[in-house]
């Protein structure tokens, strides 16, 4: 595996591991209570971040299968990306795509963790089979940004959980 993607799937899942250990350890309540009626509580945050990766994932899964040629990364890529990541580390709020911005009422922590780890491990599959002279290639299409490569995708699902750090501490304090 390439050096690069295994270094930020390693920073992947310790994000991961740290949120859902925070989650699970937090009294029942607190996982499940909502700061206001049009907020998520802890457990939908959770489920939130599981549900973007499992859609990279599908994403990623779609494109390589597809068998179309990748194209080279242009300039616009780099520029996208880089906006694309700077907005994620700043503190203001996004309106989710609609493919990730619904979460159920109820959600069960427990299958959440279990549906993100398996997530996780297709993406590890992903991840290890990359061919090192396709890293420069754009496989992902991110709803805001445009087509991304590989190594940009694995930084904004850094970024993207990052950018919910604070909001899930507010949530379990």
């Amino acid at each position: 595996m390439n050096h690069q993607l295994q270094s930020s799937f390693q920073h992947l899942e310790k994000q991961r591991e740290e949120f859902s250990a925070w989650v699970q350890k937090a009294p029942a309540e607190r996982q499940h209570r909502k700061p206001t009626p049009d907020q998520w509580s802890a457990a939908q945050l959770l489920y939130h971040l599981s549900r973007v990766d499992q859609q990279v994932v599908l994403g990623l899964e779609k494109r390589l299968g597809s068998g179309k040629a990748l194209r080279p990364m242009r300039l616009g890529t780099r520029v996208r990306s880089f906006l694309l990541n700077l907005l994620l580390r700043l503190p203001i709020k996004f309106k989710a795509p609609p493919a990730v911005s619904e979460v159920p009422e109820e959600v069960q922590i427990s299958e959440v963790m279990k549906d993100w780890g398996e997530t996780r491990a297709r993406l590890l599959a992903i991840v290890s089979t990359f061919p090192e002279d396709q890293l420069n290639r754009e496989v992902f299409f991110h709803p805001r940004s445009g087509m991304i490569t590989l190594p940009q995708t694995l930084q904004f699902m850094i970024e993207h959980t990052e950018h919910h750090r604070r909001q899930m501490r507010r949530l379990l304090s």
